[in-house]
């Protein structure tokens, strides 16, 4: 070692030819519970057993959140006769306090007093992490002791480069921050100058939540604090959670209206507003409770967050919202890069290029989707106001037509009516014939009138049925299930005449999209729809399209046996389809849950959904491609016997 009085450790020689040396091999570590020892105490024979050396093959030591103080040691000798100058990196730019001590046998030992607990501009070098240069004289050798106390994950990074090769590694790593920074930027701007022209509120909730994600990771990577706020030493560790709790907040509102859950997905909705409140509660307890209680509540919450938005995001895909796949997409990145940091600064994941960049290359990717998504609903909200603009114009179209022959029709009139008026002396006859022609020219003006609005009812009435209709099998959708179900439950009840309902879902569906992509499931779905049709030869059957694979056939006026034998039709038909796929005959079967009942006294429509739905399940526990009839037996312990009188079916 250096003086008389401290035990030899290894020591790292310096070669003239190697650029960078990763020190995390060679060091030797030691952990101050008690926050009290001094480089004294450390340089004493005795305090030798103490120290251990690092197994670790990553590039950095990492000891989680603690409150004990660690020290590190190395000796690092030159063994050359020139001159040697390198810099010593500290890569982890939120360490509180690092007090770096150099030994030589020649000198007292030279105080370096480092952390962002200090001035930015108090640092031996202009730099977003800990930079300290260190000269050599020729067969000079110089021992490092490291002292660190930090709130934050105690991370300790430890580099030593050559001049250049730090130079050149620097500017890449700017390279790649002024990308990252510019898009996120980039992005800030365009949907601010959006949100200015549209005045939707999902484009400002956007942009805060640009804006707070790129905070966080330039107060996370130093950035902010070289920049922004070099002597807020305070501000600068709570900045951190700041702005991920910002992030948090401005995201969980831009997914509660842009996937408009208070419609969709009230419990949802209900989550994310709690967690809103939780982000402000937050927000506000940084300034009183400590840094590392703070920090890992935030990144639990986080988590949660963002696992809700996937969910969120996920069923609304699911149903069809097409900008729902953009945002999942999105959040799912995000998710990636934010729970491998989560996990570095736990001590989980060793610290490399890939664990810190991790949530920048999520992030990113996250706002370049949510960008996509945004702009895919805004496309969305514009074909449909074109379509409905289309729509108005038309029938103004038909209007103006109808409004221009009228006033045709009525300029003829009174130029007659004039001509007969100037030769009302000379003939009554022609005064007669005019007044005949007004009077044909009314009744022409009426009759157009007449035919016009009757072609506006027709359009408005096929409005309506297109609203009723299901786009993708042509087949009733569930609005008008829905409808047409209420009105047969009432009229059932008044006549006491029985009602049947079958609950169709398609067998292993998801695997058949899965395995042969959602296009040929449409085909799919569309033909088992139109098998399900041609089964049906009463005007007043309904076949309707439940959602996702799951179809309904209500039946007016049929028993539990006609219910029944309808059903099996229904199954062995579509079991019979001769679905190609790939020139490869595909078997498609289908469940079904059936149900007849005579409705009684304060039932509701929704007791013969729900009972069809138990058979169904039953049926689908059962093995599948069979029909499974409601019994009411497994419920009759639920409920009190005036319920259970009115779910029973045996009341046919």
């Amino acid at each position: 070692m250096l003086c008389g009085s401290c035990v030899a450790i290894g020591t790292l020689p310096l070669s003239p030819n190697q650029e960078e040396y990763l020190l995390t091999p060679y060091i030797e570590y030691l952990e101050d519970p008690s926050n009290q020892l001094d480089l004294h105490d450390l340089l004493s024979p005795s305090s030798n057993e103490l120290w251990q050396s690092n197994t670790e093959s990553s590039e950095t030591i990492n000891f989680g959140y603690t409150s004990s103080t660690y020290w590190i040691r190395v000796d690092i000798t030159n063994p050359n006769n020139t001159h040697d100058e390198r810099y010593l990196e500290i890569a982890y730019a939120v360490l509180d306090h690092a007090i770096l001590y150099l030994l030589t046998d020649d000198a007292a030992p030279e105080k370096i007093t480092l952390g962002d607990k200090r001035p930015f501009h108090s640092r031996p070098l202009d730099h977003r992490n800990f930079i300290v240069p260190i000269k050599w004289q020729p067969n000079q050798t110089i021992g490092f002791y490291l002292q660190v106390t930090t709130s934050s994950s105690m991370q300790i990074p430890l580099t030593l480069w050559k001049t250049k090769r730090f130079i050149e590694n620097t500017q890449r790593e700017l390279l790649g921050l002024g990308i990252y920074y510019g898009t996120m930027l980039v992005m800030v701007l365009y949907n601010l100058f959006v949100f200015l022209s549209i005045r939707e509120s999902n484009y400002l909730y956007y942009v805060c939540f640009v804006a707070s994600s790129a905070l966080f990771l330039a107060s996370l990577n130093g950035i902010s604090f070289q920049y922004l706020w070099p002597n807020a030493t305070n501000w600068n560790d709570q900045a951190i959670i700041v702005f991920l709790l910002a992030t948090l907040l401005f995201g969980a509102l831009f997914t509660r209206d842009f996937l408009q859950l208070k419609s969709t997905k009230p419990l949802l909705e209900k989550l994310t507003n709690a967690l809103c409140l939780l982000a402000i509660l937050c927000i506000i307890l940084t300034a009183v409770l400590p840094y590392s209680t703070m920090i890992i509540t935030s990144i639990a919450l986080a988590i949660v967050a963002i696992f809700t938005a996937i969910s969120a995001g996920t069923m609304r895909w699911a149903e069809g919202d097409s900008s729902a796949k953009y945002y999942t997409i999105a959040w799912f990145s995000l998710m990636v890069g934010g729970i491998i940091l989560a996990f570095n600064k736990l001590s989980l994941l060793p610290r490399n290029f890939i664990t810190e960049n991790a949530t920048q290359i999520g992030s990113a990717l996250e706002v370049i989707l949510l960008s996509f998504a945004l702009a895919d609903r805004l496309n969305i909200e514009k074909k449909k106001r074109f379509e409905a603009q289309a729509n108005s114009l038309e029938l103004e179209k038909v209007a103006r037509i109808a409004q221009s022959e009228a006033l045709t029709q009525e300029r003829n009139a009174r130029q007659a009516q004039d001509k007969a008026l100037e030769h009302e002396r000379e003939a009554r006859e022609a005064q007669a014939s005019a007044l005949g022609i007004q009077r044909r020219a009314n009744e022409t003006l009426e009759r157009r009138v007449k035919e016009r609005t009757n072609e506006l009812e027709q359009v408005n009435k096929k409005l309506e049925d297109l609203s009723l209709t299901d786009g993708l099998t042509g087949i009733r959708n569930r609005r008008y299930l829905n409808r047409v179900l209420s009105s047969e439950f009432s009229r059932a009840y008044r006549e006491k005449e029985p009602l049947g309902l079958l609950l169709i879902d398609i067998d292993h569906f998801k695997n058949f999209n899965d395995e042969y992509g959602h296009l040929i499931g449409d085909d799919c779905l569309r033909q088992v729809a139109s098998t399900i049709r041609q089964q049906t030869h009463r005007n007043n059957d309904v076949v309707a399209r439940y959602g996702g694979e799951e179809f309904c056939l209500l039946l007016p006026n049929t028993d539990q046996e006609g219910s029944l034998h309808i059903a099996e039709h229904v199954r062995q038909s579509v079991e019979n389809i001769y679905f190609v796929v790939d020139d490869k005959a595909v078997r498609i079967t289908i469940s079904i849950g059936a149900i007849s009942i005579i409705p009684q006294a304060n039932a509701e429509p929704e007791t013969l959904l729900e009972m069809a739905d138990t058979a169904l399940y039953r049926a689908k526990d059962n093995g599948r491609n069979q029909v499974i009839y409601y019994d009411a037996t497994d419920t009759a312990n639920e409920g009190t016997s005036e319920e259970r009188n009115l779910l029973d079916p045996r009341h046919v």
